[in-house]
């Protein structure tokens, strides 16, 4: 029997309106003084109260004038209670706290982070609250749906920059060597997204349409990499504006490139914070792909600071919300400003792809979880909450149609603008704009882990569909006995026509005739997977041959059928000899997914004599899509040949292609620069056939390395030599 877990909310009685913040870090020391005037209402008289306090010496407290004679620490639920002789009545009252905290390397709370400049180590304070990390940094009722409005101050040496959610509004003296930054009032908001940041930095800055100063800060000598950062924030807040109808809230957006951070970036409201990969661009070293990842995740925070800032979840258990969402709208933000960049067909592998293949696992989980202890919480910040939670969105969107779905949304936000809701509430505000029961339909999909595999077959003029539970496993799927049905939007395209249908029991029959082919799921934008009868199978071989269907139906084609082998559905052998209809294949994402296809089947084979026949049909497969790129870039390349050249040239090597190599060995031993958007496949390749020389060189490269992109580049690369 599982153990219940402990609740550990603060009782509602105590009710934060606004926290008055006053910070002293030392930057030489590692520790932070403050003081906070904390005004609370009080619901009912009490002796009492308890909030969130970790790793923080709490040195006095008082209530108006009664000061705490007793203040006492719970570590297991992270808080601090403070006992006063008399009743406090219940009302409006102003709780003050001075306490002492130490800036920790931990990367949360409020944190101490570093970087080399110019030959000397310089040192920065810096912030990560979310989940339940601002206890950390001040006393607080660190919970999502206790908003209130935050006034920081920070002293800070003088020349030093002081960075935190809305724009400085004074600058005062303090003791000899310091001066006090005063900033606006933030909007009401959560604890998790408060952010302040003191240290040496530079700044580009650009105005958005609607008025909004939008700034990059860099660590010095970094802001020539900010650019494009710049131009994208500014373009995607303009994009998010009219999207949602609903005007950015602030009146400043600050991105901050961090060196030392444990995420990609996070959403602080108006200063949002990266990872100086997540952020910066060198135009000399830095990827398409980098540059691309770069925009889908400015895009994501930037989502964020309307859904998620200013409606969010109340607790989280609907964290999948906020990230589900962001990862869905990044990419519609993303195609708006870089259409060439084919961007949904790449969300077939990046996310759609991804949460298919970890939750045919019998270890999946819901993406909505009861979540009770903040220990917990860190267990959902994973792929089935951003990448299915972004994936049934999509569903979702197609299913209601473009419009309603951004209607919907629109409302949802417009309703609940500096509030806190759950799952329930955007559903309503999707039925309210849509007439459709979308509560019903998405119950399994949230609710439950795994989604169906739709098994397609004709019998005479009808097209038999059957929906039963996927797993990659046939031990799991025995062991599992899952009987789940689940609300299935189809959409069906054929020779002919195309129909929208719903399965929602184990077995319909479609009548179905006078088609030369038949292919479910069209787009891809169902979460399932689609099993079709031999004769069907067939029948769309010409239409992937021909490229009569789009590149991501041809996608889900060939993915599925490698997907269904590894399950033991279907014979590996199907899914190879059906790999001939895409000789003529020329799109990235398509090739993506032959290529991992063909890589499972590699795993398993070892190093045995089958693994050379594999390796002979790898280099069949992809020497004609390579000598259609060649080794350099071309001025007729769109932006996604970048990509496929790298594939291409990766995939050849790994399986042994002795020009490949020998090509790679002599770029890499050239004095010449190589062009970042092949420099990983030359590394790997090196790396996989190379020895000590090559090893020992790669080492001294990754020390000498300053930019974040070549460090990682030639780190990842590191394990692929051979020799133990």
């Amino acid at each position: 029997m599982q153990k219940k877990k402990t609740n550990v909310r603060l009782s509602k009685y105590v009710v934060p309106i606004k926290y008055d913040i006053k910070l002293h870090p030392d930057l030489e020391n590692f520790t932070f003084g403050g003081t906070e005037v904390i005004t609370v209402i009080l619901l009912k008289d009490t002796k009492e109260i308890t909030l969130h306090s970790k790793e923080i010496d709490i040195e006095t407290v008082r209530i108006d004038k009664e000061f705490s004679q007793k203040i006492t620490y719970n570590q297991k639920a992270e808080t601090a209670t403070f006992v006063f002789d008399k009743k406090i009545p219940k009302g409006r009252h102003a709780l003050t706290i001075s306490f002492q905290g130490i800036l920790n390397d931990k990367m949360r709370g409020f944190y101490r982070s570093s970087y080399v400049y110019e030959g000397k180590v310089h040192n920065i304070a810096t912030t990560q609250f979310e989940a339940t990390d601002a206890r950390r940094a001040f006393p607080c009722f660190d919970e999502p749906a206790q908003k209130a409005i935050f006034n920081v101050s920070l002293v800070i040496p003088k020349g030093k920059t002081a960075i935190s959610n809305t724009l400085p509004i004074s600058k005062v003296e303090h003791e000899a060597g310091f001066e006090v930054v005063k900033f606006a009032p933030s909007p009401k908001m959560s604890t998790y997204l408060l952010a302040f940041i003191v240290g040496d930095f530079e700044y580009i800055e650009k105005k958005s349409k609607g008025g909004v100063l939008v700034r990059v800060y860099t660590t010095p000598g970094k802001v020539h990499q900010a650019g494009f950062s710049l131009d994208c924030a500014v373009k995607v807040l303009d994009f998010y504006e009219k999207y949602f109808d609903i005007k950015y809230p602030l009146n400043t957006l600050d991105m901050i490139a961090i060196p030392d951070f444990a995420s990609l970036a996070m959403e602080n409201w108006g200063a949002v914070t990266y990872r100086e990969v997540g952020l910066l661009v060198d135009e000399n070293n830095t990827s398409l792909g980098s540059k691309q990842m770069i925009a889908l995740v400015i895009a994501h925070e930037l989502a964020h600071q309307w859904f998620g800032n200013l409606v969010t979840m109340e607790w989280w258990t609907h964290l999948w919300l906020n990230e589900g969402f962001a990862s869905y709208i990044e990419f519609l933000a993303v195609d708006d400003l870089y259409p060439e960049w084919d961007i949904w067909t790449q969300f077939l592998t990046y996310e759609h792809g991804v949460a298919l293949r970890l939750d045919g696992l019998l270890n999946t989980h819901p993406i909505e979880i009861p979540v009770h202890h903040p220990d917990e919480i860190g267990e959902i910040f994973d792929e089935v909450s951003y990448s299915k939670g972004s994936s049934v969105i999509r569903m979702l969107a197609d299913y209601l149609g473009e419009e309603d779905f951004r209607l919907g949304l629109s409302h949802y936000l417009k309703k609940h603008s500096y509030k806190n809701t759950e799952t329930i509430h955007l559903w309503e505000a999707f039925e309210k704009i849509s007439k459709k029961p979308v509560a019903k339909m998405m119950q399994n999909w949230t609710g439950r882990g795994g989604y169906p595999v739709i098994n397609a077959s004709l019998e005479r003029d009808n097209l038999i569909l059957k929906q039963n539970r996927f797993f990659l496993s046939s031990i799991s799927k025995k062991k599992a006995n899952d009987k789940t049905i689940w609300q299935v939007p189809i959409s069906l395209s054929n020779s002919n026509k195309t129909q929208k249908l719903f399965l929602s029991v184990e077995k319909k029959l479609v009548p179905s005739k006078d088609f030369e082919w038949l292919k479910l799921n069209q787009g891809e934008s169902g979460f399932y997977r689609t099993a079709y009868s031999k004769e069907l199978l067939a029948s769309l071989y010409s239409p992937v041959l021909n490229k009569v269907l789009p590149p991501i139906d041809r996608l889900g084609i060939v993915r599925d059928l490698f997907t269904l082998a590894e399950a033991g559905v279907i014979p590996t052998i199907d899914a190879l000899e059906f790999l001939s209809a895409y000789k003529n294949e020329d799109n990235y994402t398509v090739w993506t997914e032959i290529a991992s296809g063909l890589s499972r089947i590699e795993q398993t084979f070892g190093k045995t004599s089958a693994k050379s026949n594999l390796d002979k049909l790898t280099i069949n497969t992809f020497t004609p899509i390579f000598q259609k790129l060649g080794w350099e870039k071309k001025e007729s390349d769109s932006h996604t040949d970048a990509f496929l050249r790298s594939l291409a040239i990766a995939r050849l090597g790994r399986a042994g292609d002795k020009k490949i190599i020998d090509e790679a060995k002599r770029k890499f031993a050239s004095s010449k620069s190589i062009h970042p958007d092949i420099r990983s496949a030359v590394y790997t390749i090196v790396a996989t056939h190379g020895g000590i020389k090559e090893y020992n060189i790669l080492v001294k490269m990754y020390k000498e390395e300053t930019l974040h992109e070549e460090k990682n580049r030639i780190g990842s690369v590191l394990g692929d030599f051979q020799d133990d």
